[in-house]
């Protein structure tokens, strides 16, 4: 319908509400009486919500003069006629002298007239208001100020209303209301005004009479009906007025008045309901002339809002329902659910909102409608926290509609995608709502496949830990009945290849973390073994799950794993058998269970093509397994069943690559065991057999171990000399070479051994300890071999390695030096005493005391060493010398044919010079025997002190006197 057609529509609805109010005005006094009747026949009961409906005032008791209190109870009580009451206070009258009882007498009489011609209009609908009126007219005009007189206007309103006289009605009601405010009559009577004034089209006037009703209604606190009506009336004179606006605050005002507790129409007081539906009708019909929703939302937000606020949304989007008006009621909901979020509706209008569009064919935007209410008022939504049991089931029954059938949408999208990061998009959409599912209905029978569902949209997104996680759902978290169906199977082994897809991704993780990721993949794995074990694809998972335990070297777990898996059934293919074994043999060779590795790698061979190229490699291991045992029985200290175990190595595998170091372990063992002959020979024979082998290098030096043990020396030497050649460092060279040279001494070969340690002190200076005792040594076999010269030049070696060294020389160096020099002092002393002096003197003396120079700076040297020993040598055989170089010139031969006065002058001549040496000969003795003070009393100390006896013997040549002990005094 156009807004035109719905504006016409409003206007006849409102025309025909207002005729039947009309009409109501009109007959209203036919049907109620306005003062209690005076017959005891029931009056008709006005039709509820109508103006009829008002009460009626009651006007106080009168009190006549005679009778005392007179009311209609009384009359009725009595049944005396109206006409018989009036023909009393007719007669009664004259008799009256007090001026306010008369008025009062002549006012209830006009009453009982416009009660008596009440009755006959509505008896026989004859007209005799006359005399009422005429009687209230002459009281007001007698006495215009008289209390009061707002009952008379009151009555003259009644009475021109039934006789249809409106004009004269709305006077009588106009001066009530003007005239008396305070008047208990005047709410009603301006009610009554209002109502006119509506009728005769006056709708400002009735707007504001109506206004004024109610205000006056709540400050006096009257009848609710009034207020109630005044507030409603009041709408329409406003609707009519095309106030719309405000007439929507008028109806609010009606409904806060009926409706405040916001219960159903049905639950209202009967006499509310017709209006309460009028007004639902009326609320929609101004706001279509308005802006509808939007208006609609801003009269609540500025009343705030009601309990029956739905109610108006409700009924309104209805009306435009019934007219195909079907964006103005999506509209409506929307604007509801904005204002109110977390109303127990907004949900439920979501849904009115999807199935509108489904009514109009707007199918385009359904799926965001849809997805909306997800996220809204799904499991994740704030507000599903806060609903209400009932809200909630609501919400899940549209959930697990709306859900299935987003997520499936999305997922077929995704494949019908040509564009990668479109069809991701969707991918990831129809995963979140497969998921949502799952988490709102955890044990709904279709959670299993839609958990499958969720799994391989995250296989295509490549969210590998969310594909995981749902597919393990699948297989493991749900109580299937009997066996577990096709589809838990296919989930758990989807679950695997999904972790074979994810590990790739671990390459940058932490080792930390790494290893927590491979933990959960082997879990995963023996968790689909252990629940789908009779699956086919089961024994090659598990062996992927054995080879990890493998890797991650748990050896017990493997050997375990690998016999359940060489016993499973039905049995698996060879092949992986074969690989069990290998692996079990593997880690029972480093579980150090030689022995059960050596018949696990046989049964793998067993079942290992020939073709293989592992089994070379496996031959080998097998090898190991022989030859570690013999490791084990050697550590036992069982050498007979070790070295047997060795040797079998070779037995077992001829050409394997350990067989040479079996026998080489062996010829070790048996040197451990002091078995030195027995070494000797299987070394001899391993070096013949192996000439190659990395081990040969390391021969010599055991079978100079060997020959050392059995006192083989110059082969023990000879090995050493292979080993200075066989050394990988220039120290491991050195010791090598020194070991041969003592070898050789050892065994007595002095060829060898000066050729070896002239070897050694002229390619290592350092260390020098070790070079003095070489220099010496060779000094020691060249004087062996009467080799003077080459002993010399080592003496030398070893002085002057002192000499430049000094710091570094400790005393066993200083002592070799001192005793080079000491040796080689000798030597130039006997030159020394070897000279003889004789004729031509001067020549021979000039030989003596060059030989005497070098033979006193030889002990000179010698001394210098610091060595007192030889100090105390070099001290005394200086003094020595120039001792002997006097008595020698004292021996000398004279000259031939001297007189005897030339021979005793040549004499004198010869003491003269002698005098000094000898001279000097005391005092180095004196010298050498101040040592004895030092505590150095040694032969040459002794000896300087028997040399001073004969030089100096005054001095010390003298007896000791001992004095005798005294027995007695006196």
């Amino acid at each position: 319908m156009t807004r035109h057609g719905l504006l016409l529509f409003a206007r006849l609805s409102a025309c025909s509400v207002l005729q039947g109010v009309a009409i109501l005005l009109l007959t209203g006094c036919q049907a109620v009486q306005w003062l209690p009747g005076s017959s005891g026949e029931a009056m008709p009961q006005a039709r509820a919500g109508t103006l009829a409906s008002l009460p009626a005032v009651r006007e106080p008791v009168l009190a006549g003069p005679a009778t005392g209190n007179v009311d209609d109870t009384d009359v009725q009580g009595e049944l005396v006629s109206l006409g018989m009451v009036i023909d009393s206070y007719r007669a009664l009258l004259p008799l009256v002298d007090d001026p306010l009882k008369r008025v009062t007498i002549r006012h209830r009489l006009a009453d009982l007239e416009f009660m008596r011609a009440e009755r006959k209009f509505a008896d026989t609908a004859e007209d005799e208001f006359s005399d009422a009126i005429a009687a209230y007219e002459d009281l007001l005009a007698e006495y215009p100020e008289r209390k009061g007189n707002d009952q008379i206007y009151y009555q003259l309103a009644r009475a021109w209303e039934l006789r249809g006289m409106t004009p004269e009605q709305l006077a009588a009601l106009d001066t009530l209301v003007t005239g008396y405010p305070q008047s208990p009559y005047w709410i009603e009577a301006q009610f009554r005004r209002a109502d006119l004034l509506f009728i005769d089209g006056r709708y400002r006037e009735a707007e504001q009479a109506f206004d004024e009703v109610a205000l006056a209604s709540e400050q006096r606190q009257a009848d609710a009906s009034f207020l109630v009506n005044a507030h409603y009336m009041k709408g329409w004179s406003q609707f009519k007025q095309g106030d719309y606006q405000q007439a929507l605050f008028s109806y609010v005002e009606v409904l806060d008045l009926v409706m405040p507790e916001g219960q159903l129409v049905e639950n209202v007081d009967k006499r509310h309901q017709t209006l309460i539906e009028d007004l639902f009708r009326v609320f929609g019909l101004s706001l279509s002339y308005l802006d509808g929703a939007e208006t609609l939302q801003t009269l609540f937000r500025q009343t705030g809002g009601r309990p029956y606020e739905i109610l108006i949304y409700s009924r309104y989007s209805d009306l435009l329902l019934e007219r195909e008006r079907y964006s103005d009621a999506i509209e409506v909901y929307e604007v509801f659910i904005e204002d109110h979020p977390d109303s127990r509706w907004a949900p439920r209008y979501q849904i009115n909102i999807i199935r509108t569009l489904e009514l109009a064919g707007f199918t385009s935007t359904i799926p965001e409608r849809k997805a909306e209410f997800v996220r809204g008022y799904g499991l994740h939504s704030d507000y599903w926290a806060g609903a209400e049991p009932e809200t909630v089931a609501y919400i899940e029954e549209q959930l697990e509609q709306l859900l299935p059938e987003l997520a499936d949408r999305h997922y077929l999208l995704a494949r019908e995608s040509g564009n990668e990061r479109e069809a991701r998009d969707h991918y990831r959409k129809a995963a979140g709502y497969y998921a949502e599912f799952a988490a709102t209905f955890p044990v709904h029978p279709r959670t299993p496949e839609r958990l499958f569902l969720l799994g391989e949209a995250n296989i295509e997104l490549r969210e590998w830990a969310s594909a995981i996680e749902a597919f393990e759902r699948v297989a493991y978290d749900f109580p299937y009945e009997g066996e577990a169906p096709e589809q838990a199977a296919e989930a758990g082994y989807a679950s695997v290849l999904a972790f074979r897809e994810y590990a790739k991704t671990w390459q940058k993780e932490p080792v930390s973390e790494l290893r927590s990721y491979r933990e959960m993949q082997q879990l995963n794995r023996l968790r689909f073994v252990n629940a789908f074990p009779a699956d086919a694809r089961a024994p090659d998972v598990f062996y992927i799950a054995l080879q990890h335990e493998f890797e991650r070297q748990n050896w017990e777990e493997v050997v375990t794993m690998s016999a359940r898996l060489v016993a499973w059934q039905p049995t698996p293919r060879q092949s992986l058998v074969t690989e069990a074994l290998l692996l079990s043999g593997h880690s029972l060779f480093e579980l150090e269970r030689f022995a059960e590795a050596e018949r696990s790698y046989r049964e793998a061979l067993v079942g290992m093509p020939q073709n293989d190229d592992r089994r070379g490699g496996i031959t080998e291991n097998l090898a190991a397994s022989v030859f570690r045992q013999a490791e084990q029985l050697a550590a036992a200290g069982k050498v007979d069943a070790a070295v047997s175990e060795y040797l079998r190595v070779g037995t077992v595998v001829p050409a394997s690559a350990l067989r040479a170091n079996a026998e080489y372990d062996a010829a070790s063992l048996l040197i451990t065991a002091s078995r030195w002959e027995q070494a000797i020979s299987v070394l001899n024979g391993f070096r013949e057999r192996f000439p190659e082998h990395e081990l040969i290098d390391t021969v010599p030096a055991k079978l100079a171990l060997g020959y050392r043990e059995t006192g083989q020396w110059e082969k023990a030497g000879d090995e050493l000399s292979r080993m200075v050649a066989l050394a990988s460092t220039p120290e491991e060279r050195r010791e090598n070479l020194l070991i041969a040279a003592e070898l050789y001494d050892q065994a007595g070969n002095t060829d060898k051994a000066i050729d070896t340690w002239r070897r050694y002190a002229n390619t290592y200076p350092e260390p020098s300890d070790s070079y003095m005792e070489a220099a010496n040594r060779l000094a020691e076999l060249y004087q062996s071999v009467d080799d003077t010269t080459r002993r010399n030049f080592w003496l030398r070696k070893q002085m002057t390695f002192v000499d430049q060294n000094p710091e570094a020389a400790d005393d066993r160096m200083r002592w070799l030096a001192a005793s080079a020099s000491a040796t080689l002092a000798r030597e130039a002393l006997a030159r020394y005493d070897a000279i003889r002096l004789t004729l031509p003197l001067n020549k021979s003396m000039v030989a003596k005391t060059d030989a005497l120079e070098t033979a006193v700076t030889a002990y000179q040297k010698t001394a210098t060493y610091g060595l007192s020993s030889f100090a105390t040598e070099a001290g005394y055989q200086i003094a020595h010398i120039y001792g002997r170089l006097g008595a020698d010139l004292m021996d000398s031969e004279r000259p031939p044919g001297l007189s005897e006065l030339e021979l005793a002058q040549y004499e004198l001549l010869l003491e003269e010079q002698a005098y000094p040496f000898e001279d000097n000969a005391i005092d180095i003795h004196e010298q050498n025997i101040r040592r004895a003070r030092d505590g150095i009393y040694d032969e040459w100390v002794k000896r300087s002190y028997e040399a001073l006896r004969s030089l100096l013997p005054g001095r010390y040549n003298k007896q000791e006197v001992t004095a005798g002990v005294v027995d007695e005094l006196g």
